[in-house]
């Protein structure tokens, strides 16, 4: 199922000049660079621990999904709300995603372009697996949101990576 665009993300940007945090839809949000995210990702795989990255993903953008769907009640079906969900990830600047399907027990997304991943290849290059477990927290979150499935019910594995030379990441999923 190819998303086709049906509405525009509302995006609502704030700085709190005292403290400098930045607020995105009134969610505290940290920009990180591609250098950081990269580190970041490094320092998981030296420690074994892309779960836990891929988890915090998820669940950090499973709650700002939430969020923005029950603020915005006019999302009333699934196509809105994953069209919605693309634009986000691109307004988070992660990059571009496109959900090819999304149905009760598997899917498949491609990301034409990731910001993880492009910037792991300037700082290190190539890498011989795949790196982007934050877009799989996300698009985890996408799907359980999306579908109104408790956390933990799909996982998404990427079975074509940017980092490792692909022209696009693809993402498969599936219920756990």
């Amino acid at each position: 199922m190819a998303t086709v665009v049906t509405n525009t993300v509302k995006y609502d940007h704030t700085i709190d000049q005292k403290t400098m945090r930045h607020r995105i839809n009134g969610i505290p949000s940290v920009l990180h660079c591609h250098h950081y995210s990269s580190l970041y990702t490094q320092l998981a795989l030296d420690a074994g621990e892309t779960d836990l990255l891929k988890d915090c993903a998820r669940d950090s953008f499973r709650t700002v999904l939430i969020r923005y769907f029950d603020r915005n009640p006019d999302l009333d079906t699934r196509e809105k709300k994953i069209d919605v969900g693309c634009q986000y990830y691109a307004l988070l600047g992660l990059g571009t995603l496109k959900v090819l399907f999304l149905g009760p027990y598997s899917g498949e997304v491609e990301v034409p372009s990731s910001h993880v991943d492009e910037g792991w290849k300037k700082k290190w290059g190539e890498y011989d697996k795949p790196i982007n477990y934050i877009t799989a927290g996300f698009i985890e979150a996408l799907f359980e949101v999306v579908q109104e499935r408790p956390p933990r019910t799909f996982l998404a594995i990427e079975k074509e990576s940017i980092a490792m030379g692909a022209e696009k990441s693809v993402f498969a999923v599936t219920r756990r």
